[in-house]
């Protein structure tokens, strides 16, 4: 059996804060904070025998880590040193944008984002208050799009085992 991981839409704006006593400082929504490290502390390692499986696996794992665990650990752990950034901008590398995840934020939850992964194009997506699109190369993200993105229909996202063996 397997279950779509094509995950309910929603719009959450990006590092947004609720404001109730519980969370006003925010503290439900911060995660590890590595701003102290002027780089990554691990980058991914391209393996050309990475399985598209195993690519499936690592893209929702990487969602989790940007979109609902706000992991910057984790989340460059899946991404290579080339990183090619096709947004205006921005320049490519690892290093260029590491200070804008270094801090660990959620931006949203399964719930009220959506996720994708094209087995075909080699692609995945992140829907949130904005669509990103992630190219993987040897089980690693190695290139990245944001604008006028859309999540792939359904039946075009890859459908990972039920078995207890995801991430």
């Amino acid at each position: 059996m397997h279950v779509s991981l094509l995950l309910t839409a929603g719009i959450f704006a990006p590092f947004a804060v609720f404001a109730s006593p519980s969370n006003f400082d925010g503290s439900l929504h911060k995660r590890e904070n590595l701003c102290h490290l002027k780089t990554p502390p691990v980058l991914c390692q391209p393996n050309s025998s990475v399985t598209v499986e195993e690519t499936a696996q690592r893209a929702y794992q990487f969602y989790r880590a940007f979109v609902v665990d706000g992991d910057p650990r984790t989340m460059f752990s899946l991404i290579d040193s080339v990183y090619k950034q096709n947004t205006p901008g921005y320049a490519s590398g690892p290093n260029t944008i590491w200070p804008l995840f270094c801090g660990g934020r959620k931006i949203g939850t399964e719930k009220n984002t959506a996720w994708c992964f094209d087995a075909s194009t080699n692609m995945s997506y992140a829907r949130y208050s904005t669509t990103d699109r992630w190219r993987w190369v040897d089980g690693c993200v190695h290139e990245h799009w944001d604008q006028g993105e859309r999540i792939p229909s359904q039946e075009k996202c890859y459908k990972l085992p039920t078995n207890g063996t995801t991430v």
